[in-house]
């Protein structure tokens, strides 16, 4: 099972990732899909700074994912994939990227959106991204970090 955990955080890779749910799961990869990161190489090693040694960690564009997990899985790496949004998300599943199970972890408030829980809150966008995802079978669900109890997410799929 080369994925072990596919999971919306708008902070990508930081601590919460690397100290609680890295060792969590026994992840020994993580596979960052975002269009902007991985053109921004100064971000990319700002952020490479917070990843354990051992850890492998690759940036790659959306359309990179699936060639990005099967290298992963062909290397025997035990895998998070981390993007950013609900959108990307929804990108990465349509691409092909074999995920059934979406945590979100952070998504900041801004100007319009509901709050979902402490450190989670959905614009209209990401109801909608949701929604999508739920109807094609991945489960969704709210949790920060591996000791809180998380709360499954059931978007209307009507």
């Amino acid at each position: 099972m080369p994925l072990v955990l596919a999971r919306i955080d708008c902070r990508l890779v930081h601590g919460q990732v690397v100290e609680t749910w890295v060792p969590h799961v026994k992840a020994d990869s993580l596979i960052v899909a975002n269009d902007d990161l991985a053109a921004n190489p100064m971000l990319r090693s700002v952020m490479e700074l917070a990843v354990p040694r051992g850890i492998r960690v690759r940036f790659c564009r959306l359309e990179q994912v699936t060639s990005v997990l099967a290298e992963a899985e062909r290397a025997a790496e035990r895998s998070i994939l981390l993007v950013s949004n609900a959108t990307d998300a929804v990108k990465l599943r349509k691409g092909g990227a074999g995920f059934d199970l979406l945590n979100i972890g952070n998504l900041h408030f801004a100007e319009g959106k509901v709050q979902i829980s402490p450190s989670v809150f959905f614009a209209p966008e990401d109801f909608e991204a949701l929604k999508w995802l739920r109807s094609h079978g991945v489960t969704v669900c709210v949790r920060g970090t591996p000791f809180e109890p998380g709360m499954s997410f059931e978007a209307e799929t009507d």
